[in-house]
């Protein structure tokens, strides 16, 4: 909630308190999603307005790996934990865990200190030099060309054309995966008669569009990769079935048929441990 001022955090707290404000409101009043401000009310709830004062904090590598277990291994929800230790947000904690995981389970503590500008600088430059020189060679163009031609032709069906949002998604995509401006893929895409096409202005109001479900379920969708992760690293992929009986212990209320949605939006999906079929 960096986007706040303490003066704002109260204001939010007083109208939720005397106002019987909530959280749909107050997230449009002040540019910040629900989950945020219901967080900052329980936050406050809990340790009272003084919460607020806390400057910055250093934690210590024990402090991150005790809160980290509490998850892991003592099955608390993220929320809860980060509540019951105070912290700005529960943003944070997840934060811990990403980096926990992907240093190979170890706290790793960030040394202190910047870089010296003028070596990011010459850093800058020749990387851009070197993305120069490969974008305007003919062997990148044919490839990015062949690329996108093959993305945007596997959408939709022989029967139905994929939607805006499809070709939206897919060139997003494409955009991260080989660094071209949205205007070249969309052009490139367009001069070809046998693909979908997309107007720029059609790209820009999918992609700018709210996405609900990260609106509303971006906790629970958190937790369901972390128990997905969990789960199959250490025996086989969870199907939603088996994630939906976890959340609803964990104390989550959500429907078994929102967590496979949510699950297939994620590209995580169950693996069957034993064959089942006719022989």
């Amino acid at each position: 909630m960096s986007k706040l001022t303490k003066k704002d955090k109260i204001h939010i707290f007083e109208e939720w308190t005397l106002e019987n404000k909530r959280g749909t409101y107050l997230s449009k009043k002040y540019g910040i999603r629900r989950e945020k401000v219901n967080y900052l009310i329980n936050l406050i709830k809990i340790h009272g307005l003084s919460v607020l004062d806390k400057s910055y904090t250093h934690y210590s590598k024990e402090y991150k790996e005790h809160a980290i277990k509490r998850v892991l291994l003592g099955n608390e929800s993220i929320n809860a934990v980060a509540l019951d230790l105070g912290l700005p947000g529960n943003g944070m904690l997840s934060n811990w865990i990403r980096s926990y995981k992907e240093n190979g389970y170890n706290v790793v503590i960030k040394k202190k200190g910047r870089r010296i500008h003028e070596q990011e600088r010459v850093k800058r430059i020749r990387t851009a030099q070197a993305r120069k020189r490969q974008v305007a060679s003919p062997e990148f163009k044919a490839y990015c060309r062949k690329r996108i031609y093959k993305k945007i032709g596997c959408l939709g069906s022989k029967k139905k054309e994929p939607t805006k949002t499809e070709i939206a998604q897919a060139v997003t995509e494409l955009r991260h995966e080989l660094g071209l401006a949205v205007k070249k893929i969309i052009e490139i895409i367009n001069a070809n008669e046998d693909l979908p096409h997309i107007s720029r202005s059609n790209y820009y109001n999918v992609y700018t569009r709210e996405d609900k479900d990260q609106v509303h379920h971006s906790d629970v969708m958190m937790r369901i990769r972390e128990i997905y992760d969990e789960i199959k690293n250490r025996y086989v992929a969870p199907g939603y079935r088996r994630i939906t009986h976890i959340l609803h212990r964990e104390g989550y209320q959500i429907n078994r048929k929102t967590v496979n949605r949510l699950m297939r939006k994620m590209d995580l999906y169950g693996k069957c441990q034993y064959f089942c079929g006719r022989l």
